[in-house]
């Protein structure tokens, strides 16, 4: 495969060397876990909606799950096309010491989970509707040429924050007894949200708005994004 590097400064230089002689070799190594947690998200979401398609009995919600699993089979292309733009070869490097073990436990948890509302909560409200698109709004809007397609990622991703919203509702509505399991999943995901926000991320997210790629407040606009799902639902406690 060749490689398109027409946009680095210099053509003989890789997006890769630009970011290591610009912002050194950890921003690289943080661009690049950005990269390799979003692909492996995106096939365990792809497994996700497969394990629920024959769960569903509404066509429209069928639907939804074979629209989400498509978007994710593109989005998981592009994440790994936009490591190869910036000059890394997808096979050439271990993936491994990249992965985040909180998100595949995340998202192990909600696998093994038969709880409907559990899982329309972790996954489209929450890993979706609230980290993964404050990041890519973010990102993709940063103006930087090192975040591939991230904007046209997140547009997509919008419509499966809205399938979630649509099926939880429903849930909901039909469940009184479901209203009470989401609230306890909704205190839950806060509380994860404060351990990811002020814990391990809270030194990469100062290096990106020290970078110029997100915005000064990505922490405080991360908690409205959470106020604002999951007020959708009426799950948020007064």
């Amino acid at each position: 495969m060749t490689l398109d590097t027409t946009t680095a400064s210099d053509s003989s230089t890789t997006l890769k060397q630009e970011i290591i002689d610009t912002y050194g070799r950890d921003a690289w190594d943080l661009i690049l876990t950005v990269y390799v947690n979003f692909y492996y998200s995106e096939l365990e979401i792809i497994d996700l909606c497969a394990r629920w398609l024959p769960r569903r009995n509404s066509l429209q919600e069928k639907n939804y799950l074979i629209k989400h699993a498509a978007d994710e089979v593109v989005h998981a292309r592009l994440f790994r096309e936009g490591v190869e733009i910036l000059g890394q070869p997808w096979h050439g490097f271990d993936h491994e010491p990249y992965r985040i073990d909180d998100i595949g436990e995340r998202f192990a948890k909600l696998f093994y989970s038969d709880d409907e509302v559990e899982v329309l909560i972790g996954l489209n409200l929450y890993a979706e509707g609230v980290l993964a698109m404050e990041e890519l709004y973010q990102l993709g809007r940063s103006g930087s040429r090192y975040f591939h397609q991230f904007d046209r990622i997140e547009r997509e991703e919008r419509r499966h924050v809205a399938f979630g919203i649509t099926v939880a509702q429903r849930v909901l509505a039909e469940n009184p007894e479901a209203q009470k399991r989401a609230v306890e999943h909704c205190k839950w995901y806060r509380e994860h949200l404060e351990g990811y926000l002020e814990g391990r991320l809270k030194q990469s997210i100062g290096w990106a708005i020290d970078a110029g790629f997100v915005s000064a407040d990505y922490i405080d606009r991360t908690r409205l994004r959470f106020d604002d799902v999951m007020g959708k639902i009426g799950i948020l406690e007064s």
